[in-house]
């Protein structure tokens, strides 16, 4: 493989880790304006809409067939959307660099619930324990005077962790049945028609949902661009050049990243203790991730 071309592939995983990173840090600069969970996730779905659903325009839907497509669609997008909701309502109560670690044990709930994995060695049994570890590391210094707040929140972010799971499992299924463009694109479609109903369903004043200062709409914007669109686009053409072990070391800097940005946007109190935690939280999840791959 021509040197510049991997190079460029590299770029592309770095690239979409450092702005998948971001989601948390604009979710908390938006929670900061009042502006409500579904709400951020009903803009950035809306946003993202065109650029999932153009592909859905040039599909054979002779051979491909509407109903498989729907029904596989509806299926991502249900599992989809209660990580995300979790996810986002979770986001209130904890940090943002402590939701992110939390998320990035995703892997391991993969693992766990894959049939493909029937045995588990006595490393991985260590590398999950050595993650639990990283956890309550970083929970320690946090729970002072809200354990209440930061155990809900990060219950909430570990079930979208273990939802999101469920979602990577499914999708291989979904992705064998229809394609992964089309899946991604049915899923995309259905579950902003959700949140759409679910906005209209539990928003008191709808009208004044839609009244925003310039920068949250700025802020709602780049939370499109930069946790959905461009790391989508950035991911697949990653993905295609570089090995599988490339992507999860470079992916590994997410947790890290987003505790930066988490000190100097949002000027989070930073504690040796998260230091450590989120490094053994990396560490272990990334050899973990490597060891069944």
């Amino acid at each position: 493989m021509n040197l510049s071309v991997k190079n460029i592939g590299l770029l592309a995983i770095f690239l979409a880790t450092i702005f998948l990173s971001t989601k948390s840090i604009f979710a908390k600069l938006l929670y900061l304006n009042e502006i409500t969970p579904i709400i951020i996730l009903m803009y950035r779905s809306i946003i993202s809409l065109p650029f999932f659903l153009f592909p859905l325009l040039n599909v054979d839907w002779e051979n491909m067939g509407i109903k498989k497509v729907v029904i596989n669609g509806a299926i991502g997008s249900f599992i989809y959307l209660l990580s995300s909701i979790a996810d986002f309502i979770g986001l209130l109560f904890i940090s943002a660099s402590l939701e992110r670690a939390i998320l990035f044990t995703f892997p391991i709930y993969v693992f766990l619930l894959s049939k493909e994995n029937s045995k588990i060695t006595i490393v991985q049994m260590g590398l999950i324990f050595s993650t639990v570890i990283g956890l309550i590391f970083m929970f320690n210094p946090i729970v002072i005077g809200n354990i209440k707040e930061t155990l809900l929140g990060g219950g909430l972010v570990l079930l979208s962790a273990i939802f999101w799971a469920i979602f990577i499992i499914y999708s291989k299924h979904a992705v064998r049945m229809i394609g992964a463009t089309v899946f991604t694109s049915a899923y995309m479609c259905i579950s902003t028609i959700a949140l759409v109903i679910i906005f209209m369903i539990f928003s008191r004043d709808i009208a004044t949902s839609f009244l925003f200062e310039d920068s949250v709409m700025v802020y709602l914007v780049l939370l499109a661009l930069m946790c959905s669109i461009i790391p989508s686009y950035l991911l697949s053409y990653g993905v295609k050049i570089i090995s599988a072990t490339q992507t999860a070391i470079i992916s590994a800097l997410g947790p890290i990243s987003t505790l930066v940005l988490d000190v100097i946007v949002l000027n989070h109190n930073i504690t040796i203790n998260e230091i450590i935690g989120t490094i053994i939280v990396t560490l272990s999840v990334t050899y973990l991730t490597r060891s069944y791959k």
